[in-house]
């Protein structure tokens, strides 16, 4: 998982709040790194400003569980991060 100091964080937050993209509430699978999500949920692309905060996730797209942002690989649909709420 990747750390981000509390700055990183709200930038992070602040982007992918600003896309307007709603959470899903009830899902059928956990939250950790690995675990493949269902191919029927619907993935976001991650916005530039997020690629330069953390330019390991380009290429990756991204869900919200609740207040968590997932990152999502969208060739495997495997779970590569967790942000925490």
């Amino acid at each position: 998982m990747t750390r981000l100091d509390t700055r990183q964080r709200t930038e992070f937050r602040s982007s992918i709040t600003h896309l307007g993209v709603s959470p899903l509430r009830d899902v059928a699978f956990g939250l950790a790194v690995g675990t493949a999500i269902p191919r029927s949920v619907t993935l976001h692309r991650l916005p530039r400003e997020i690629i330069e905060i953390v330019p390991e996730y380009e290429g990756y797209e991204f869900i919200l569980v609740r207040d968590d942002i997932v990152i999502i690989d969208p060739d495997t649909y495997e779970i590569v991060d967790v942000i925490p709420a």
